[in-house]
């Protein structure tokens, strides 16, 4: 035990072995290098990884290698081995002789010939005619010098001449008689001398290592991403459990065996995006140590290293560190997601107790980007599943002998972007005391909110479909000519972007460039405009109230836009695919610009007969 150096003075020095976290020697605990991730592991630990088959699985990236000659076929780190030889010379313990049978204590090394002589074999050195003009340090010389001082003895086994040139053919270093016997220039070898070689080795090693530290920052950041993921999905199953508890504990005991299998579907449908967003974030992790782990360690054994070492180690290590480069991120197929418990029905349970609530995934996952907007810009469809309600008996109102359908509509606190305050089947945009918690469900990039339900025209396609919109505002600020204050949507495609909504009809108030000075009704139709209807002024306290009615034709594939204080009809939109769940989504503006509160009236609250909205 008295050759072995103390973990204290190596586990700086890449002298300990990752696994066993025990200290390499060189005679048992061998350090041999993965060609797989650039490290090195002891022999003992990769004899028990591997069980004396010739089949080994990297200890740390999981690499499968086949070696016919076991694990002592694996390169010696010699590096390491010569940082165990200095670490000895530094602190006085025994170093055996390079040239005598009977191993005795070394006191010096030849700087020329790179061996270790006892104070026998010195003064046989310095006699010998070939060896008389060498360059003796002994070991009291050498003791406080830094170890990339430290020389070490690179011989050919084979021809054992010193190591001076490296075949670019056969990526290894050799000696003048290899390039003679071996590595020929005229059998096509490419030889080079070691100066030369490193030189080159040298520069590509730096564009590698330029490019792993992008790498391991886009990991970084990629990490973070997952994490925030996971946060967001397990605060929306928080949130999701709380809520539907709160909603379940005004319930009588009927209501127990929904809820237990509303919690069991979060806990379902959580699970699937968890998992899919753990493994990405394990597999970031993972590639994030390895990429992390093989750098620092190269790095840091360049540096104690010479030129031959340097160029034995980056040209074994360099394929790794490219691949480990090339190597493609796990992606999950959103940005975020999460579960959300909608208060579907809620108001409707006494009677219909056994379709009450239900636990809904919102997931945002990138799209294309339109025309002018910038890369920077999130641009996310929203996926609501499942979209449609479990039916619910006197829900929906029916007008006109079943003519006309005014399906019950409420506002889903759950996807409403924390500027949305909801009271009821109103929504303002003053912020609230309490930030709402960061579920993944909300919406981000505006100021909006969408409603728990879509309209299912495709059921009925010869029905008429009703609701209204009750608007008033208040403008704290001049709108500049053609900027949108406010928004009203209907569309198939929900997109959580830095613009309005795109895809499906949208009804804007605007300021419009063709009234001067005036706020306009605009109505688009995949962002085609199709009216421009006046409204007031567009000035500093200017207020108003609108009431908005939607008409949806089935039959006929058209939308109304109406007035509903005279039921007139603003603008009438054709050819319009009602084939899909079309979701209601409002954007309620800037609290800085405008104070707005948006009333959804539907169902059994819309008033009137099918004679009135006929027109």
């Amino acid at each position: 035990m008295s050759d072995l150096v103390s973990v204290a003075a190596i586990k700086d020095l890449l002298t300990e072995c990752p696994i066993c976290i025990e200290h390499f020697d060189d005679a048992t605990r061998i350090p041999r290098r993965m060609p797989c991730c650039v490290q090195s592991i002891c022999q003992p630990c990769l004899e028990t990884y591997s069980g004396g088959s010739a089949k080994l699985s990297c200890p740390m990236c999981r690499h499968r290698h086949n070696l016919p000659g076991g694990v002592k076929s694996l390169p010696k780190e010699t590096l390491i081995l010569k940082t165990l030889d200095y670490l000895k010379i530094q602190k006085g313990l025994h170093l055996p002789c390079t040239d005598c049978p009977d191993k005795e204590t070394a006191a010096a090394q030849c700087e020329n010939c790179g061996v270790f002589l006892c104070s026998l074999c010195l003064n046989a050195h310095r006699r010998n005619i070939t060896t008389k003009a060498h360059t003796i340090n002994t070991f009291d010389e050498m003791k406080g010098r830094p170890v990339h001082s430290f020389r070490r003895l690179h011989q050919c086994s084979q021809h054992q001449h010193p190591l001076e040139f490296y075949c670019h053919t056969c990526d290894k270093v050799v000696c003048v008689s290899c390039t003679v016997v071996d590595h020929d220039k005229g059998k096509g070898h490419n030889v080079v001398s070691v100066d030369e070689a490193h030189k080159e080795w040298s520069k590509s090693s730096d564009d590698i290592f330029v490019k792993m530290k992008e790498k391991s920052e886009r990991l970084g950041k990629a990490e973070a991403d997952f994490m925030q993921m996971i946060e967001n999905i397990e605060m929306s199953k928080r949130v999701a459990i709380d809520d539907i508890n709160k909603s379940f504990d005004n319930l009588n005991s009927e209501l127990k065996q929904r809820r237990t299998l509303l919690l069991s579907d979060v806990e379902r449908k959580s699970a699937q995006n968890l998992k899919l967003t753990k493994d990405a974030l394990a597999s970031t992790r993972d590639l994030q140590t390895r990429v992390k782990s093989s750098t620092d360690y190269t790095r840091q054994m360049r540096s104690k290293a010479d030129k031959v070492e340097d160029l034995q180690m980056m040209g074994s290590s360099t394929t790794s560190l490219r691949a480990m480069f090339e190597e493609t991120l796990k992606k999950v197929p959103f940005v975020r997601t999460g579960v959300n418990f909608v208060q579907a029905n809620i108001k409707h349970l006494q009677d219909n107790i056994k379709a009450a609530g239900m636990v809904r995934s919102v997931t945002f996952s990138p799209k294309e980007k339109p025309h002018g907007v910038p890369d920077t810009a999130a641009n996310n469809a929203i996926t609501l599943e499942p979209a449609e309600f479990p039916s619910v008996m006197e829900m929906d109102r029916r007008m006109s002998g079943q003519e006309i359908t005014c399906p019950m509509l409420e506002w889903d606190s759950g996807t409403a972007r924390d500027g949305i305050h909801i009271s009821g089947h109103v929504i303002t945009n003053t912020l609230t005391a309490v930030t709402p918690p960061d579920t993944g469900c909300r919406v981000q990039r505006i100021n909006s909110c969408l409603a728990s339900r879509p309209l299912m025209v495709r059921n009925n396609p010869g029905q008429l479909y009703m609701y209204q919109v009750n608007l008033r505002f208040s403008l704290k600020k001049v709108i500049p000519d053609n900027k949108m204050a406010l928004e009203k949507a209907l569309t198939a495609f929900p997109a959580d972007a830095c613009w309005s909504q795109l895809t499906g009809l949208s009804v804007r108030v605007v300021a419009c460039s063709k009234h001067k000075q005036q706020l306009c009704l605009r109505v688009l139709f995949n962002n085609t405009r199709l009216a421009d209807h006046p409204l007031c002024q567009n000035t500093v306290g200017q207020s108003y109230h609108l009431q908005l009615g939607f008409l949806l034709d089935g039959a006929n594939n058209k939308i109304q836009v109406l007035n509903a204080t005279d039921n007139t009809v603003y603008t009438t939109v054709t050819d319009v695919a009602l084939d899909r769940p079309m979701w209601v989504m409002m954007c309620a503006g800037h609290p800085s610009d405008i104070e707005a509160s948006v009333e959804l009236i539907s169902g059994h609250n819309i008033t009137g007969s099918f004679t009135d909205y006929n027109r």
